[in-house]
């Protein structure tokens, strides 16, 4: 309790009378009462001001210390590691699984066999096309053979039509002279000469069928060849899925899916077996689609595997498609046999957009909201100052300080959101 100064004055008044050393005495008393009163005072007014002034422990948050190094501003992306070489062999045919040759996870050789299907209903449709293209090319023999004989038959009957032309040409001329010495009439030779015309006519017409003969059954034979070559490009088609029945690897790799269910029907083009190379990778990615501009052929990419290991690589092939607001695009590894890569593998993927060099920068953290111009937290002589600093280009790892800062100053890195009305914070231990 407060020591009260004019009850210590009517105290004194009050003991007038009293001896001198105990005057003294309470003098004494009422002095010491007042110091630790007015030391009290103060003790209060500076614990009170301790209490409403704003601090932060240092153990909340992250400081990082502006140096001079390299930006590479970047767009953040997804991405996914695949094998490079991926083979699927499909069913040729409708078939059935008889053989199993590998399993899953099996290195397989170029042509080492994986698994077999069932053939012999496809076998049987085989003969059945051989018997049909053997009486396709007997039908075309006979064709052959019937327009030679009807062509044979036509230019005998034309051979004797001339010579039968000719014949009446001589009898024409014998009428014609039997006329000039009176001999003949003017009957007989308006006779011959008819007759020669219709013989002419006769002899004409059958040259013409002739002609027609050769052209219809030479157009029969065409059609009836292309009917046997069609035939024959399906017999060569079923063969080669025949052959491809027995499904084998194309190249070395890796059994990385197989349907293994002996027995099971399968339709001709069915997926059945998958070989990967898991010695060589490339990454599928994607990006929103408001990077669209920033996204091109040749672009430089860095994909994070973890933290502490990156690898550089290049967009070699952007889909066209816009798919939920997403590019799909591929990139093409340095690093492609990087021991850390596994297939479907999720990574970060960083488009390179621009690169400043020797420049001021800061570790990048959650304090960074993107924009160019924002307030941070500078750290000063135990305290934590709030400073509006010009910000450059960023990636997920450093933000430019175009200016607002010196190399060596130090800025809090933390979410700072619950402090930003503050100008100013004291930092206690």
């Amino acid at each position: 309790m407060p020591f009260d100064l004019g009850m210590a004055k009517i105290i004194i008044q009050m003991d007038r009378d009293l001896p001198a050393d105990v005057k003294k005495k309470r003098k004494k008393t009422i002095l010491i009462r007042i110091v630790i009163g007015g030391l009290i005072l103060i003790i209060s007014v500076f614990s009170l001001r301790q209490l409403i002034r704003p601090t932060i422990r240092s153990h909340n948050f992250f400081v990082a210390t502006v140096e001079t190094g390299d930006v590479l501003a970047t767009v953040s992306a997804s991405g996914t590691v695949l094998p490079e070489f991926e083979e699927i062999k499909t069913s040729p045919i409708s078939s059935a699984i008889v053989e199993i040759h590998q399993n899953l996870g099996n290195e397989v050789d170029t042509g080492d066999t994986i698994l077999i299907l069932d053939i012999n209903s496809s076998v049987a449709a085989l003969k059945k096309l051989k018997d049909e293209l053997a009486l396709k090319k007997n039908n075309a023999t006979r064709l052959k053979l019937q327009l030679e004989k009807t062509i044979i038959d036509l230019n005998t009957q034309f051979n004797i039509k001339e010579l039968g032309v000719e014949s009446m040409e001589t009898d024409l001329k014998e009428e014609r002279y039997l006329n000039s010495i009176g001999g003949g009439t003017k009957e007989k030779i308006e006779k011959a000469e008819l007759n020669l015309k219709i013989a002419k006519l006769e002899l004409e017409q059958i040259n013409q069928t002739i002609e027609n003969s050769e052209k219809s059954m030479q157009a029969d034979l065409v059609g009836l060849n292309y009917e046997i070559s069609i035939q024959q490009n399906n017999i060569n088609e079923l063969e080669n899925k025949i052959a491809g029945a027995t499904i084998k690897a194309d190249k070395k790799g890796v059994v990385t899916w197989i349907n293994n269910q002996i027995g099971q029907t399968v339709s001709e083009g069915e997926e059945m077996v998958k070989v990967a190379n898991l010695k060589s990778y490339e990454v599928q990615g994607s990006i929103s689609d408001m990077h669209s501009e920033k996204l091109s052929n040749g672009a430089n990419v860095i994909v994070r595997i973890n933290k502490q290991t990156d690898i550089d690589g290049q967009v070699i092939s952007i889909s066209p498609a816009i798919e939920e607001n997403l590019i799909q695009f591929k990139i093409k590894l340095q690093q492609k046999e990087h021991p850390l890569l596994r297939p479907n593998m999720k990574v970060d993927v960083f488009l390179v957009t621009a690169f400043k060099k020797n420049v001021l920068r800061v570790k990048n953290g959650a304090f960074y909201q993107g924009g160019t111009r924002q307030k941070v937290f500078v750290v000063e002589n135990g305290k934590l100052i709030q400073k509006e600093v010009e910000f450059g280009e960023s990636n997920i790892d450093y933000v430019e300080i175009i200016k607002d800062l010196s190399k060596g100053e130090k800025i809090v890195t933390s979410d700072m959101e619950d402090y930003e009305k503050s100008e100013q914070l004291f930092i206690k231990d």
